[in-house]
């Protein structure tokens, strides 16, 4: 497989690996005499055979095929990981202001984060990936962002530079995650 395939795939990974068991167990049919790959029944218990393994079904394959939702999982905790290290060590795109044609405007971050902020997306984003425990008041998501981006008010992204490079880091993150996502 190569990258592109790769990334081809990397959506429905990700929504599969969401979608499916969490794990799968393994068990003997006595009366086939077959072994099987079972999930279990979170409500019930009970375990309900989901395939049938050959008879010559080697022990790494069978590994891997009970392993596979953990696998998948941890696999794409890792990229998730690594994506987040690769964007934090890019110099962001508008990172000084200076740096600005002298007749262009100087950006308004306070305005663009308070647009953030009142996009549903923006705010699953929030909840899914800075643990936000309570997105439906205008105010708490504020008071959030401003935590995460140790700010006392959002007028600090346009006076202070350091700030304005946390917010264009934060704001590449979650169009990041947007794309991933």
């Amino acid at each position: 497989m190569n990258l592109d395939q790769a990334r081809a795939l990397y959506p429905d990974a990700k929504q599969l690996a969401g979608l499916a068991s969490e794990e799968f167990v393994e068990s003997y049919d006595t009366k086939t005499g077959k072994t099987e790959i079972c999930v279990v029944d979170r409500m019930t218990g009970e375990v309900e055979p989901i395939a049938h393994l050959a008879i010559d079904c080697s022990y790494d394959d069978r590994q891997l095929l009970l392993k596979a939702p953990q696998l998948v999982r941890a696999l794409l905790v890792l990229a998730e990981t690594a994506f987040a290290k690769i964007r934090s060590l890019e110099p962001p795109q508008d990172r000084w202001q200076s740096q600005r044609p002298r007749d262009e405007k100087p950006k308004d971050y306070a305005a663009e984060c308070a647009m953030k902020c009142n996009d549903r997306m923006f705010r699953q984003f929030l909840v899914e990936q800075h643990n936000v425990p309570d997105v439906a008041d205008a105010e708490r998501i504020a008071v959030s962002v401003r935590n995460i981006l140790r700010i006392k008010s959002r007028g600090d992204l346009n006076k202070d530079p350091a700030a304005a490079a946390r917010w264009i880091e934060f704001r590449g993150s979650f169009e990041a995650w947007k794309r991933h996502g």
